[in-house]
């Protein structure tokens, strides 16, 4: 930790400010209500405040190194006493020695002096715990600020870890449907599941080189949406329809990563697989008021048995924006007759995304 008195020269202008003030005080008592001339005023003042100042910079290293929760209390309290008693007699004896040497022929002066060795003393115990306790709170202030920042960084770590562990979790679930569907089609029809291998790699590609970051442009989740939906109309033919209905700004706009594919996952577990016709999942955006506005619907046959799955897909997604938007009202839920609808309002990233 640097000298806090050298840190910049606004604090090297407040410290010598101070005691230009102090040592103006002192001269004023001395020349106005004592009636010492000028000279001695000035002298009196000027080697008296002029010498403490420059120990009140060198009491910086006794204080660094003497802080009670890193030293023993009665080291702290041993070293503070040595340094005062060694200041004290600094103090008193080479001004003492210097005003006497220039003044001691004016006899007032002199006994003046002798006069005022208790008052010296008092205000040098003064100054010095005064000094003292204002470098301990710059410490303990120092070291609260430096805690904040550990701790802060810390939850971020502990964010990213949580989000990393979320996102990890939606390749392995989805790769898992992926590959027993691969194994039925290469006996069913080969040419298919080898479409279905390459389109897979292309997605998984993506996952794999965007790890690192937490958002992406919806332009680029979409090409991925396609992707995925490409390799499930593999397996269920003309019975999956999808459809985008997406305004022109909405494409640059950040979203969090991987965040749509759990929601079209989800549509087709519990519309496609349920349903015997045809089921369309359509997505619509817009931009209103700041926010990225996204409706996912699908059909769904509410007579139908519901599979039975683990809640990862919604319960994820709450999940992830809440720890990245510091709110879980970000995403909704509703039915209307035959049709499932969720419904998702995303704020500016610069709004949210922490600063490097």
């Amino acid at each position: 930790m640097s000298h806090p008195v050298f840190v910049n020269k606004k604090s090297v202008s407040v410290y010598f400010g101070l005691w230009t003030l102090i040592a103006g005080v002192h001269f004023s008592v001395f020349y106005f209500f004592y009636d010492f001339t000028l000279e001695i005023s000035l002298a009196d003042s000027f080697v008296f405040n002029f010498l403490f100042c420059l120990i009140g910079i060198s009491m910086w290293y006794i204080v660094r190194y003497s802080i009670p929760d890193k030293t023993n209390l009665w080291n702290v309290v041993f070293n503070h006493f040595t340094y005062l008693a060694l200041i004290l007699v600094l103090w008193t004896g080479l001004p003492f020695t210097i005003l006497n040497w220039l003044f001691g022929n004016f006899k007032p002066y002199h006994d003046f002096l002798l006069v005022s060795v208790p008052y010296r003393l008092f205000s040098g115990i003064l100054y010095y715990a005064l000094i003292g306790m204002i470098y301990y709170l710059i410490i303990y202030y120092k070291n609260l600020q430096e805690k904040v920042k550990t701790e802060s960084r810390l939850r971020e770590l502990l964010k990213e870890t949580e989000l990393n562990m979320l996102k990890s979790q939606i390749n392995p679930h989805f790769l898992f449907n992926s590959l027993n569907s691969i194994s039925s089609l290469t006996i069913t029809n080969p040419e298919k599941a080898r479409e279905m291998v390459i389109k897979l790699s292309d997605f998984l590609r993506y996952s794999v080189s965007t790890n690192t970051t937490r958002f992406t442009t919806l332009e680029n989740e979409l090409a991925n949406i396609q992707r995925y939906l490409e390799i499930e109309k593999i397996r269920f033919g003309e019975k999956l329809q999808f459809a985008f209905n997406i305004e022109g700004i909405c494409k640059d706009h950040k979203i969090p990563l991987m965040l749509l594919q759990p929601l079209f996952e989800n549509a087709i577990k519990h519309g496609v697989y349920e349903s015997t016709d045809q089921v369309k999942i359509e997505m619509k955006c817009n931009y209103t008021g700041g926010y990225l506005e996204i409706s996912i619907e699908n059909d769904f046959d509410p007579h139908a048995h519901a599979r039975k799955g683990t809640g990862l897909g919604l319960k994820n997604i709450r999940e992830r924006l809440r720890l990245l938007y510091k709110t879980d009202k970000l995403l909704r839920t509703s039915i209307a007759g035959t049709k499932f609808f969720v419904f998702l309002s995303l704020p500016n990233i610069e709004l949210t995304e922490p600063k490097a």
